[in-house]
């Protein structure tokens, strides 16, 4: 039996309690949580930490087999740019993928993630999934414009994922690249598949001006881009991504809107009463990245909608750290709440890749992993910028 108390815990699923304690079975399951009052409370091996203990944090939406690509590319200017350079700098050796693979898991566990939804155009992850007790909700990813290679590309991904079902590394689903990178005939594929197996969507949206351009004329850099590199362009004008979506995702799909760097208040609440299981994930060091830009995050929360954090890869971010994201957005928008963006972080990720059971707070009966957050400003209940984050289950 552990137990672990600071100045303060936070279980998520209600307020903090000062100076509680949580107990740990040997299997690091959560099997009591004492609030003493406020008082200190001074129990058999246990351990108090100056700071606040959270649970472990959910990374919604990471490219790990990108992980290689650290450090390699140049801040662009916008997606167009982002795009070209994946599709230069992405190759590289086997043992140079995997010891990338390798380096980001292990960043993320000392960062405190214990989900990852990540997305997967290849089976370089597989092995290292096997060997880590993060918890991984493999996102199968589908993109092409040519409607010549639907069928074969469909096929190779439905493979592709016939081997992640087959080993023990998470599940596996099939999902959409985003509402511009996709033929209108491999869109039918993916909508058979959804309707099939109502599974968890996890789409690229709104992340950048360039998609809404594309989207609407088929005009843009974006146009360019793939005008540059012989593809042609065979998906119908869309007025906006939404449609596009409402179109090819059947409605009662769980929708995990990813980035909405660019996406408006009538679309954020036009998505979330069309998709009732929809959740809207930010992604902000890769924004500052890409775009230069964040998301309007009270913006979003206004709507009342549910929201996620992830990082996105090593090829548009230099850290995949949750806290980190977390941090980004506190200090950037002042009238985010610490319980808020935490939740975002923790219970909202757990919920979007369908592991709240699991993981995402501090319940009886759960494994969610616990994380101090040290130098906390307990007068404005907010970390500070010497705050780090020091994993302890």
């Amino acid at each position: 039996m552990q137990r672990f108390s600071s100045n303060y815990i936070f279980p998520i699923h209600g307020g903090p309690i000062k100076n509680g304690v949580i107990c740990l079975d040997n299997n690091n399951t959560i099997v009591e949580i004492i609030d003493p009052e406020g008082c200190v409370k001074e129990l058999a091996s246990m351990e108090f930490h100056n700071g606040v203990i959270v649970p472990g944090f959910i990374n919604t939406h990471c490219h790990l087999e990108l992980s290689h690509l650290k450090g390699k590319f140049e801040k662009s200017n916008g997606i167009a740019d982002f795009v070209s350079q994946i599709r230069n700098n992405r190759k590289a050796d086997e043992l140079e993928i995997a010891n990338g693979i390798k380096s980001a898991i292990s960043s993320l566990k000392s960062n405190g993630v214990v989900a990852v939804g990540d997305i997967c155009n290849t089976s370089h992850t597989i092995y290292q999934k096997q060997e880590s007790d993060i918890l991984f909700h493999n996102f199968i990813e589908l993109f092409g414009l040519n409607p010549v290679d639907s069928l074969d590309r469909f096929n190779s991904s439905l493979a592709l994922l016939n081997e992640f079902k087959s080993v023990d590394c998470g599940k596996s689903t099939l999902t959409p690249h985003s509402t511009y990178s996709i033929s209108a005939k491999l869109w039918e594929f993916i909508k058979n598949e959804l309707n099939k197996n109502r599974s968890i969507v996890s789409i690229h949206y709104g992340e950048s001006l360039q998609e809404y351009a594309f989207l609407k004329d088929h005009s843009g850099l974006l146009a360019e881009n793939f005008k540059n590199l012989g593809i042609s362009i065979n998906l119908p004008k869309f007025n906006s991504p939404c449609e596009v979506v409402k179109q090819f995702i059947p409605t009662d799909s769980k929708v995990l809107f990813v980035h909405n760097t660019f996406a408006s208040n009538v679309e954020i609440k036009y998505l979330a009463s069309h998709y009732k299981k929809s959740i809207f994930v930010l992604c902000p060091s890769s924004n500052l990245f890409i775009e230069s830009i964040l998301p309007d995050a009270p913006m979003i929360a206004s709507t009342g909608v549910d929201i996620a954090l992830g990082t996105d890869s090593y090829a548009s971010t230099d850290t995949i750290s949750v806290f980190d994201q977390m941090m980004i957005l506190l200090e950037k928008f002042p009238t985010l709440s610490f319980n808020e963006v935490l939740k975002w972080a923790t219970l909202n990720g757990a919920k979007a890749l369908s592991l709240e059971s699991k993981v995402g707070s501090l319940e009886v009966g759960k494994k969610p992993g616990l994380n101090l957050i040290t130098n906390f400003d307990f007068s404005l209940m907010r970390p500070t910028k010497k705050s780090k984050v020091k994993r302890l289950a």
